[in-house]
């Protein structure tokens, strides 16, 4: 039977895909065209400008207008739509995560958690502390405080090398993230930063803090994260309020975090 449209451009665009990851098309190289494409592999070009927009809605390919179509620098598109961790972020995208552990202990919050979190004096935290990978690409420094007494032995459930945090706090805490608010902010990497991500100092990252809430509104999760600036696009999607005339936005001065 004929392989269908639908099948042959997920098709080519998984062969283009492997072509990028396995380097053997770099970064900023041209690849051929709608129509070049159709007659090399003998498809139409409708199948071939269906594979190019799917790669191109992930950020692999970048369209310039008059010169053709080029392979970008990797992004990572996160929705801001839905709650998720990192590993389901990349995991929808079909990237590869990995984290480099750089800490895990038991510890008094920073002053911004206990505030967050409405800990009690003398409460303890246990801190993880995350370079968060790509493809094996750093793209992210995660740093997370969670109440100690609400996930004892926290760090012996898992290796959070590999695995989600979100699903071993489901699976051995009944804790199943349901609301959070989030902030982001547009800002310069220090050197220590610039060091992890790979960047230079003064380059942008973006940093983003949430708190996250449980099914019982009750907040478990305190996490500041700075992504590379040239790795993340952060969609939103937004409806008119049918009680105001016009779309509105606001904006919150951030709190800085002396800890």
């Amino acid at each position: 039977m004929a392989k269908t449209a639908h099948v042959l451009y997920r098709q080519i665009a998984s062969e283009l895909e492997a072509d990028i990851r396995e380097g053997r098309l770099k970064e900023g190289e041209q690849i051929p065209s709608e129509r070049a494409m159709a007659e090399l592999k003998g498809i139409s070009r409708m199948t071939a400008r269906k594979a190019l927009q799917h790669l191109a809605g992930r950020g692999m390919l970048e369209t310039r207008v008059g010169h053709g179509t080029f392979v970008g620098a990797p992004t990572i598109h996160q929705e801001l739509k839905a709650l998720s961790g990192f590993t389901e972020d990349m995991e929808r995208q079909g990237r590869t995560t990995s984290s480099i552990v750089v800490e895990a202990v038991r510890d008094a919050p920073s002053e911004a958690a206990a505030r967050a979190l409405s800990l009690p004096k003398r409460a303890s935290v246990l801190r993880l502390v995350r370079l968060r990978l790509a493809d094996h690409a750093p793209v992210a420094i995660e740093r997370t405080e969670i109440e100690e007494r609400r996930v004892p032995d926290l760090f012996a459930k898992a290796d959070f090398s590999l695995q989600s945090l979100y699903a071993c706090l489901a699976e051995h805490y009944g804790i199943v993230a349901a609301t959070a608010e989030q902030t982001i902010e547009a800002t310069l990497a220090d050197a220590a930063t610039a060091l992890q991500l790979q960047l230079r100092p003064g380059d942008p990252v973006l940093r983003q803090t949430r708190l996250t809430r449980d099914a019982d509104s009750r907040p478990f999760e305190y996490v500041r994260s700075t992504y590379r600036g040239d790795a993340f696009v952060m969609r939103v999607h937004l409806s008119i309020d049918p009680g105001a005339s016009t779309p509105t936005s606001t904006v919150s001065p951030t709190e800085e975090d002396p800890s």
